[in-house]
């Protein structure tokens, strides 16, 4: 199943665009961004396409510049038969591209912290870094024609990806070449939790002056939500306690860890310098 990646030119690849939209988060027309938007945006901002092999459009990134020398990627999304396949790595590789080539020294975007496949490209992949939370961001998207968050809470980071950063570019060459193993990882991180019955453990002891921490996280929040509404809310404020507390003492979610896709840690620490 091949793809390629281009800029957004012609309305049939908008279109496309919008069918994703649906499909991807269960959107109605009240939610989805409208085509005349989309086109406008196309042309001065940063809006692309992946497409199959019958120029069916599968996946897309939409951007557009935070001046002086940032953009904010607002959407980007795969149908759902795509997953899997590195579309959004990709996307974001071209992504890369564009905003070296224009003097862009950062792209950030709001991603759901608690769902661990955006987790680990956010983090793990691309390299991207996080000091800021915002509670309840969208209100109650339920209400705005978006389904796929009915009943909970939609916290989200702002995530920073940091073009120029060296540990960024490295991982654009090789991801895999800063993975580390499990073992590694709890020497070098405190836990503050483990998991029991599809809820968080707090576990006692976190010192302050440890340099590292780790928070583990489910390995599938969306089934949790669906299923057990309840736990899915206990989640949201689990974490959202932590993240309040320590990225007010200058803490940040730098890297993320998954081990079998079963045991998924996000890294807190602070910045060197």
């Amino acid at each position: 199943m091949s793809f390629r990646i281009k800029r957004v030119e012609t309305m049939d690849e908008i279109h496309g665009i919008v069918e994703i939209q649906r499909q991807a988060w269960q959107m109605d027309d009240l939610g989805i961004v409208p085509t005349f938007e989309m086109k406008a945006v196309a042309s001065v901002g940063t809006v692309l396409v992946a497409l199959d092999e019958n120029d069916t459009a599968i996946g897309f990134i939409y951007a557009y510049d935070q001046l002086p020398d940032a953009h904010y990627s607002h959407m980007m999304a795969v149908l759902p038969e795509w997953h899997g396949k590195s579309i959004g790595y990709e996307l974001k590789k071209v992504h890369f591209k564009i905003a070296r080539e224009n003097n862009i020294k950062h792209i950030r975007w709001t991603v759901d912290p608690l769902l661990p496949n955006n987790a680990y490209l956010n983090f793990a992949k691309l390299g991207g870094i996080c000091n800021e939370y915002y509670v309840d961001y969208y209100g109650s998207p339920d209400a705005e024609g978006i389904s796929i968050y009915a009943g909970l809470d939609t916290d989200r980071f702002l995530l920073d990806w940091r073009i120029n950063d060296e540990r960024v570019g490295r991982r654009m060459d090789n991801y895999k070449l800063d993975r580390i193993t499990e073992d590694a990882l709890f020497k070098k991180c405190n836990p503050v939790n483990t998991i029991e019955n599809n809820l968080p453990k707090a576990i006692d002891g976190l010192m302050e002056q440890s340099t590292a921490f780790i928070v583990q996280i489910p390995s599938d929040f969306q089934q949790i939500r669906e299923q057990e509404q309840d736990k899915a809310k206990v989640w949201r404020s689990f974490f959202r306690e932590i993240c309040l507390e320590y990225f007010k003492k200058g803490w940040y979610v730098l890297d993320y860890h998954s081990f079998n896709r079963e045991k998924n840690y996000y890294e807190f620490g602070k910045l060197n310098g």
